[in-house]
């Protein structure tokens, strides 16, 4: 109903008899949170599905691998479509190399720094290093947040640091998905990556001053609005 309701075709959602929804516990204290996820071991397919322009493969549960392979086939089949990738739990804990066709057919990585480090094996909490490291496993950009100090990307030529839109948190849950989707999106308008980079943050700052996850959601023209309004210093900054 709530897809209906903000204009997203359903026509290829399934829903599995017998089985409940995916249930994930928030661990809530001040503005942060700890998330304790668990999936439903739902039958992963995609199915006779049209061409798409973009998939957005995020989190999925720990059956799910041979799904990977599925989408790597399909994007092997279909070389226009680009993929933005946001792993989960299950995806950060099998390791990049079981992933490798998909890292490497990533148009745009998202991540945190924690999960960087997980990723790379890696315990240094310097940017470059992990920005380089990620881009070496095949995305063509790579986004790791850090939570109220910002973003950092990385194209595989320029690095940049993206402040956070100003604004107080009341509860971070969804903050990452906001910003992720809206850069996505962005791109997927025709909005230059550099430029996309100002659209995330907004969005993430309006979602935090509520609880949950998609409460605080902006329209494109919220979204804009607030653009206008961003301080002078609000853009993406060349990282040294």
């Amino acid at each position: 109903k709530e897809l209906q309701k903000n204009n997203v075709d359903i026509s290829n959602i399934r829903t599995e008899t017998g089985k409940n929804s995916n249930y994930h516990y928030v661990l809530w204290y001040a503005a942060d949170r700890t998330i304790l996820v668990r999936h439903e071991a739902f039958t992963y397919d995609l199915g006779q599905i049209e061409e798409p322009k973009w998939i957005y493969l995020s989190s999925l549960g720990s059956n799910s691998l041979p799904f990977h392979e599925q989408i790597a086939d399909f994007l092997d089949a279909h070389p226009d479509t680009r993929l933005v990738f946001q792993p989960g739990t299950f995806q950060i804990k099998i390791g990049s190399e079981a992933l490798t066709r998909i890292y490497k057919r990533t148009e745009i990585f998202f991540c945190n720094v924690e999960e960087a480090q997980m990723i790379l094996n890696e315990t240094s909490h310097d940017l470059p290093t992990l920005l380089r490291g990620i881009s070496a496993l095949g995305p063509r950009y790579t986004v790791i947040t850090d939570q109220i100090k910002g973003a950092y990307a990385y194209d595989g030529t320029t690095m940049w640091y993206m402040p956070i839109y100003p604004g107080d948190a009341y509860e971070r849950t969804g903050a990452g998905d906001a910003f992720a989707s809206t850069i996505m999106s962005a791109v997927a308008l025709g909005t230059p990556f550099e430029e996309a980079l100002r659209w995330g943050p907004v969005n993430s700052a309006s979602v935090i001053k509520y609880v949950g996850a998609q409460k605080g959601l902006l329209t494109r023209e919220q979204l804009e609005d607030d653009l206008k309004k961003a301080p002078e210093d609000y853009h993406p900054q060349p990282l040294q």
